[in-house]
């Protein structure tokens, strides 16, 4: 157990690293050269050879419930500061003119860059203003998102990620950026905007795309693989529902994501409404959380209980009409609640999954996938608080859950598929029992009478007829499993051993030839030969009056030994013969059908059956050959048989 709680403590470690690695570095207000104060930054001591990009942090001068632009500060009367915005941050709650501001408004945010020292193309970052925005740089509209006004009347929501490029060629740079915010739960600049050089701006953000696009592709071919692999297992006879909804996981996260963060979906559908964008976002995330509860609850017996899950399901769909039917605003304040259910049920299924693998050494994927989802939640809620400056790492974790939780499933779906495998073999064992069971007992009756006959007549003949029949019966049972092997010519004696029991009972009506390659020597499954000569004999031959001949071919073509019994008799209606190779018998007949079966579990081949009414019949099957062209015994020479 203590191993177990150090491999927890171990992977707990790693994990919350890998969380606070993606935390950006505190800004130390000491550093004023790369600090805004009170709307100006110094960037004399900036080095924009160095790789990566400046976050614009600090004090911005804020104009509040104006939209201004660099046309209203090169008149004689420019606008008074409200005051000054700390970035990244919100507005709403903060005090200006000592009074707090509301949530719904609009302002104008300004900050003078000065001593830039290159005279080159460079790049604005802005990720993220609430709810609409539009940025300007030395009087000219760089980046537009959304339609930010002075009133909600005017006003249209946009806030995805975005970059500008412009020519640096004063020593001073103006950025003005116009937010507004009337539908939001707060307002403002909450993620840094950032300053670099064309090439270094330009790489990071692909790079921030092709991550999100990536993780979007990724968890949609993982979606469909679950589905098909569902199909699969539904048309092999596994009812495996953690299959779907795994997969139903993956796809509705895969979109929920792709409308998050850098919100890659928006690429292909540039004329959706970002509001419909963001509840679209709010539906699939929140349905993909109750789809995750089933598949914990699914997984394993007890994490998640099923009466929990189902009234948590019950409740998150309550929320879920409230998105569909309320405004942002209104249904964000359930939200809230929302948000701090889901951090309290993960935390519950985090420490169940502790306790499980701590106490009982089960479950230590279940751990690590549980342990990503509550790293991952947190990850989304220190973004939403303004202290990590995008929620792009938060992928990573999700990544990690995904691919844990296909090792699981993939662990689950091959134990699922082994124990069908196992129960396969034990019904096909049973059917073999009872097709030993089903040795005809008109044939015992009939060999039994031949026998009585023969003890007045013929008592050596009797004596040999009833060394056969013990000979027969003894090989016809003499295997237990559907996978035990039998020699060729040990399923060559049993046949001998029948065929002559029923040349004593027929005499001249039935004929037998063989046609042996006596090189041929493979092993085979046990009752494969008697049951197919049987049919023939008992269905082909003496349901005529003259009987008839049937003849077993076993030959050599290159690496497989060819099987063929034929017989001269009544044949085989077309119809029936489908019948007889495909579908189960609901009583009797079940040999054909049965050696079949057992033919194309263990080879992927079955029997080919040839046949014309009034002509006979002809069946064969192939096997491979495996022990090379050794000679074996001699067993009978063509149009040799019982005497």
């Amino acid at each position: 157990m203590v191993k177990r709680l150090i491999t927890v403590l171990l992977i707990l470690f790693a994990f919350f690293s890998l969380l606070f690695l993606s935390m950006p570095e505190k800004i130390s207000g000491a550093d004023s050269s790369l600090y805004a104060v009170k709307g100006k930054m110094d960037l004399s001591h900036w080095d924009m050879e160095e790789p990566g990009s400046l976050r614009l942090d600090g004090e911005w001068e804020f104009y509040w419930n104006q939209l201004l632009t660099s046309a209203d500060f090169q008149t004689n009367h420019k606008p008074a500061v409200s005051g000054y915005m700390q970035v990244p941050g919100l507005w709403n709650g903060k005090k200006i003119l000592g009074e707090e501001l509301p949530v719904f408004g609009c302002a104008t945010y300004r900050l003078e860059l000065n001593h830039v020292s290159a005279k080159e193309v460079l790049g604005l970052k802005r990720a993220n203003a609430r709810f609409s925005s539009k940025v300007f740089v030395n009087g000219e509209e760089l980046i537009s998102d959304g339609i930010p006004a002075l009133s909600s009347k005017d006003y249209r929501s946009g806030n995805t990620p975005k970059l500008g490029f412009f020519e640096s060629s004063k020593d001073n740079i103006e950025i003005l950026v116009q937010v507004a915010n009337y539908e939001y739960m707060n307002s403002g600049i909450p993620v840094s905007i950032e300053l670099g050089r064309e090439n270094d701006m330009l790489y990071q953000h692909q790079k921030n795309n092709m991550m999100a696009l990536t993780v979007f592709v990724v968890l949609v071919t993982v979606a469909f693989l679950y589905l098909i692999f569902f199909i699969v297992a539904r048309i092999k006879g596994i009812k495996e529902y953690l299959l779907p909804l795994f997969s139903l996981f993956c796809f509705l996260f895969s979109i929920g994501n792709a409308l998050s963060d850098q919100r890659p979906l928006l690429f292909f559908l540039p004329n959706l409404s970002f509001t419909i964008a963001f509840k679209m976002k709010d539906l699939f995330l929140s349905v993909n959380f109750i789809t995750l509860l089933w598949v914990f609850h699914k997984f394993k017996n007890g994490l998640m209980p099923l009466r929990s899950t189902k009234i948590i399901s019950y409740l998150y769909g309550c929320y879920l009409v409230a998105i569909l039917v309320l405004p942002i605003y209104d249904y964000y304040k359930i939200h809230q609640i929302v948000m701090v259910c889901n951090t309290v049920i993960l935390l519950v299924l985090l420490i169940r999954s502790t306790q499980l693998y701590i106490q009982k050494a089960e479950g230590l994927l279940l751990f690590v996938s549980v342990l990503a989802v509550n790293l991952y939640s947190l990850d989304c809620i220190l973004f939403s608080l303004g202290y990590k400056a995008n929620s792009s790492f938060s992928q990573v974790f999700m990544m990690i859950f995904a691919m844990v939780m296909i090792l699981l499933l993939s662990m689950h779906y091959l134990n699922a598929i082994s124990q069908l495998q196992s129960s396969v073999m034990r019904t096909q064992e049973a059917e073999i029992a009872f097709l030993r069971a089903q040795i005809n007992p008109h044939f015992l009756y009939n060999a039994l009478n031949s026998i009585a006959a023969l003890c007045a007549t013929a008592p050596e003949k009797a004596e040999e007829v009833v060394v056969e029949l013990s000979q027969y019966l003894r090989r016809s049972f003499d295997f237990k499993r559907i996978d035990a092997m039998t020699t060729l010519a040990k399923e060559l004696e049993l046949l001998e051993a029948y065929l002559y029991i029923e040349k004593t009972r027929f005499g001249d009506r039935l004929q037998v030839n063989y046609d042996i390659d006596e090189t041929v020597k493979l092993s085979l499954p046990p009752l494969i030969l008697q049951p197919l000569v049987e049919n023939a004999v008992r269905h082909g031959l003496m349901n005529t009056i003259a009987g008839g001949t049937v003849t077993i071919s076993i030959q050599r073509q290159n690496e497989e030994a060819i099987f063929s019994i034929e017989d001269n008799g009544i044949g085989i209606d077309a119809g029936r013969i489908s019948e007889l190779l495909e579908e189960k018998p609901k009583a009797g007949g079940i040999g054909m059908w049965n050696i079949n079966q057992r033919l194309m579990m263990l080879y992927q081949r079955g029997l080919t059956v040839k046949s014309e009414m009034g002509i006979g019949t002809q069946i064969t099957f192939c096997l491979p050959l495996k022990d090379g062209k050794k000679p074996g015994r001699f067993l009978r020479k063509k149009g040799d048989g019982p005497e």
